[in-house]
């Protein structure tokens, strides 16, 4: 097969499954979409991986042609794509990491002001009956 067209074949099939995954950023659906993106990204890595060996064998004359352009549109797309993708993650590990400072936060304050803060163990056992 054609170097360039095996390109941009793989260029679409990348772009199709970066553009099929749709993030709405719904607090139910965070954890599952999380996990479509996570399992997107592993699914595509051996895709791009072999983009790029294609690269490297692509010459200048090939480079210069329209179809090496159209390529070179779709990967645009898919990085785009990628921004938006990345800047929900990013919110949803920014409010993660908010939440763990929350949550570090109260256990700080509950051990600080309970007596029983929980780490303590019996030092004996009441025997008598």
């Amino acid at each position: 097969m054609d170097t360039l067209a095996h390109a941009k074949e793989l260029a679409d099939e990348i772009f199709e499954m970066t553009n099929s995954l749709g993030l709405t950023g719904e607090k139910q659906n965070e954890e599952a979409e999380l996990e479509a993106y996570f399992n997107l990204l592993d699914e595509r890595e051996p895709l791009i991986d072999e983009l790029l060996e294609l690269k490297l064998q692509i010459d200048d004359t090939e480079a210069a042609t329209p179809e090496f352009e159209a390529i070179k549109n779709v990967i645009a797309q898919i990085t785009e794509a990628d921004k938006k993708h990345l800047e929900f993650v990013q919110k949803i590990h920014s409010t993660v990491q908010a939440s763990y400072k929350e949550v570090k936060l109260g256990q700080r304050i509950n051990k600080g002001y309970s007596s029983f803060s929980g780490e303590e163990v019996a030092s004996k056992f009441d025997i008598n009956t």
